[in-house]
């Protein structure tokens, strides 16, 4: 599979990736409708897009990429009113950028918003529903 295959089955436009990697739009517009060869590219260029995509970077080179894996958990169903939330929950945008990114970090961020969901239940900073809702939301089981 090609680069620009790849970014559409991973779900991201390729000014996101432009973002990500830091390699400028027009470059990787210019790779991923294929005006521009990979074999011509600069090799800090070809690093900074497989780190970005988190790939091998001869499998980059040499179109030899698989289907990406997906590790998105949010459950886009559940909605949580943010304005009943506390400030100290501005974690969710965060887990919720982890999980767009399919980065391993989101149990990591998921683990911290139950144990805030679960003190500030206790004292009574948001009511169960709201507790519950933020559960079913950002499941990690």
């Amino acid at each position: 599979m090609n680069i620009s295959n790849y970014v559409k089955k991973m779900g991201i436009s390729v000014y996101s990736l432009s973002k990500k990697s830091s390699v400028p739009y027009t470059t990787l517009s210019s790779i991923c409708n294929g005006s521009a060869d990979l074999m011509e590219c600069r090799a800090g260029t070809l690093v900074k897009i497989s780190e970005a995509l988190n790939i091998n970077l001869l499998d980059l080179i040499h179109n030899n990429l698989s289907a990406p894996v997906k590790y998105n958990f949010i459950n886009a169903d559940v909605a949580v009113d943010e304005s009943l939330l506390p400030k100290a929950m501005n974690t969710i945008k965060e887990l919720e950028d982890y999980d767009r990114n399919n980065d391993t970090m989101f149990y990591e961020c998921a683990d911290m918003l139950y144990m805030m969901a679960d003190r500030f239940l206790k004292d009574g900073a948001i009511d169960r529903s709201t507790y519950e809702k933020l559960i079913m939301k950002y499941p990690i089981a």
